[in-house]
């Protein structure tokens, strides 16, 4: 008998007992929650336990022994067939980082790797539920001079003071927030940071450069619109004896993908926004990957925001630099959505990269691959059922089971509910 799910960064199979299950305990403490399941080997086959009451035992006691601070878990025993197995769910906790021997875990696919050093800076501020802009700095005399024309600006603000800086979350009793040297006019923060190249036919040939560096976000944000404005104008031509204005690349996703780089990037890491420009794409990488508690699928089909820096979210939002929390990817999906051009995601654990295609008018218009149809399906109708997959996307029952088994063995889709009432939702 083969066990249902496949192993993913979620889910881990264990034939039997060892301390390695502990790493994993560590990570999805850490990160969140997830499940390992003993009585399975590597390859789904379901072998059972012998004695699952001390199986339990033993589990519980290596939890309580080896992992510190303990975390929140639950064991159960489950029949599957003949045999039985034992289920250990371990649960999110907040008082991160959880470490085993002294070191501690994140999950890496499907297995468990130590955490470096920066990330584990990045888990003590989610253990006490605060992210890196919400910092207080070391004494420092700002100036918000491009804070404030842009509040008059676009919100007619009409005084700026320090209870315009507390209203923002910039400033606190205790001094200045991370997020107020960021988007100071100047400061001495190194990671504060956008490079932005434009090439020309080949990674050696230099047309344009624009390093902005320890200088308010909004200028960065700026710079960015500039240089786009400057080598992706407009440009006419001639279809049908008619004169037609083209767009090389949609300026709206443009901006989205430099509103999110600068809001969601990990400014604990050494690096900056780095913006390269070919004649055929732009390529936007932000340093450090997903916000803690957001998986690739929700990221990329779903519209569920977490933002890794709240505070300077919520200033870009209040400039109406960004409409929304959550609307980023899918506005820079629907800019192309009239072309046959598409656009193109990368996220790892290190940086998530964005491409911007230049349009090809002349291509042929791309059909979805039906795994990334059946997310953009669930992302707008939410939980399904196999059968209204199969009517909304026209494909037959072998086909879409095919493809709902890996999206749940990749760890992007999950089932809810059991038997006839089975449905499929974004994990």
């Amino acid at each position: 008998m083969i066990y249902p799910e496949k192993e993913n960064a979620y889910l881990e199979l264990k034939a039997k007992l060892s301390d390695h299950f502990l790493k994993t305990v560590s990570a999805y403490a850490n990160y969140g929650d997830g499940r390992i399941v003993f009585g399975v080997s590597d390859d789904g086959s379901i072998i059972g336990v012998s004695d699952e009451a001390k199986l339990r035992l033993q589990i519980e006691n290596k939890i309580n022994d080896c992992i510190n601070p303990r975390p929140h878990f639950k064991i159960e025993t489950q029949k599957m067939g003949r045999d039985t197995i034992v289920v250990l769910t371990v649960f999110k906790g907040k008082s991160a980082p959880y470490y085993y021997n002294h070191t501690t875990y994140k999950r890496s696919d499907t297995s468990s790797t130590p955490v470096d050093r920066s990330e584990i800076r990045q888990l003590v501020l989610s253990g006490v539920e605060q992210s890196y802009d919400q910092l207080i700095v070391p004494d420092e005399k700002l100036k918000f001079s491009v804070l404030e024309q842009e509040l008059k600006r676009e919100i007619a603000l009409k005084e700026f003071s320090e209870d315009t800086l507390r209203t923002l979350g910039l400033m606190t009793r205790d001094g200045y927030t991370r997020a107020a040297e960021l988007l100071a006019d100047t400061n001495e923060n190194s990671r504060s940071a956008t490079s932005i190249v434009r090439f020309g036919k080949t990674h050696s040939e230099f047309l344009d450069r624009k390093d902005i560096a320890s200088q308010s976000l909004l200028l960065q944000y700026q710079s960015a619109l500039e240089m786009f404005d400057k080598w992706y104008e407009p440009y006419e031509e001639v279809v049908d004896f008619r004169r037609i204005t083209r767009i090389q690349i949609p300026k709206e996703a443009y901006r989205e993908g430099i509103a999110n780089a600068l809001i969601n990037r990990r400014y604990d890491l050494n690096g900056s926004v780095q913006v390269a420009m070919y004649e055929n794409r732009i390529e936007i990488v932000s340093p450090g990957g997903l916000p803690e508690g957001i998986s690739e699928a929700t990221y990329l089909y779903s519209q569920v925001s977490i933002p890794r820096n709240t505070i300077i979210a919520n200033v870009f939002h209040r400039l109406h630099i960004i409409e929304k929390f959550g609307t980023g990817i899918d506005r820079i999906r629907d800019e192309y959505n009239q072309f046959p051009s598409k656009p193109e995601f990368e996220i790892t654990e290190d940086f998530i990269r964005v491409v911007l295609p230049v349009i090809d008018y002349e291509g042929e218009t791309q059909e979805l691959m039906l795994s990334e149809n059946i997310l953009l399906l669930l992302s707008e109708k939410g939980a399904l059922s196999r059968v209204e997959i199969e009517e909304n996307t026209g494909y037959k029952r072998t086909r879409v089971l095919t493809e709902l088994e890996q999206l749940i063995g990749n760890g992007l889709i999950e089932m809810v509910g059991s038997g006839p009432s089975v449905k499929y939702r974004i994990k």
